[in-house]
């Protein structure tokens, strides 16, 4: 090896140090499953796409994720909700229709935070915002599974609007 390469080497390794020590712990496999029930979250928004429950000692209310592995769900979530059987290493993701839920069944997907949360409202309301945000870029871009998941395209397709502006699914 030359010296040159010698030296580059050295000098990889401690950014490849740092890379994998800004990687957040709760990064990694998680077991998902869906749920369809509706109502308020623990954060106090209505469940709608993108939202999903988690164990708030591990990811804290407000966390922002990334899904992969989860089909046509893969994308961006906020961590709005949390569940007596969602432990550990375990998330909900809200699906609007009980037979999409059974369909995703139960699948070990992989989570990277974006964003952790600070267990309140109001960084849950922050994040769901961004995740919209992202979301909407991406349907504008023609991205699907950044943000955007496929999911968001159907509803998109569906309803000729974009899948991401709220739409008033509160019980009058």
């Amino acid at each position: 090896m030359t010296k040159s390469g010698a030296i580059r080497a050295i000098c990889l390794l401690p950014a490849l140090a740092l890379a994998a020590l800004a990687r957040n712990p709760a990064d990694g496999t998680y077991i998902a499953t869906a749920y369809s029930v509706t109502g308020t979250t623990t954060a106090g928004t209505y469940t709608h796409r993108h939202v999903l429950a988690a164990d708030p000692d591990i990811l804290p209310i407000g966390s922002r994720v990334r899904i992969r592995r989860a089909g046509r769900y893969s994308g961006e979530y906020v961590v709005a909700d949390t569940g007596e059987k969602i432990v550990g290493r375990k998330i909900d993701i809200y699906i609007p229709s009980t037979a999409e839920c059974k369909r995703f069944g139960k699948k070990r997907v992989r989570l990277t935070v974006l964003e952790v949360g600070n267990g309140t409202k109001a960084s849950a309301q922050q994040a769901d915002q961004t995740v919209k945000k992202d979301v909407a870029h991406d349907v504008q871009q023609g991205t699907v599974g950044r943000a955007a998941t496929e999911a968001d395209w159907a509803a998109k397709k569906k309803s000729g609007t974009n899948p991401t502006q709220p739409t008033d699914t509160t019980p009058h």
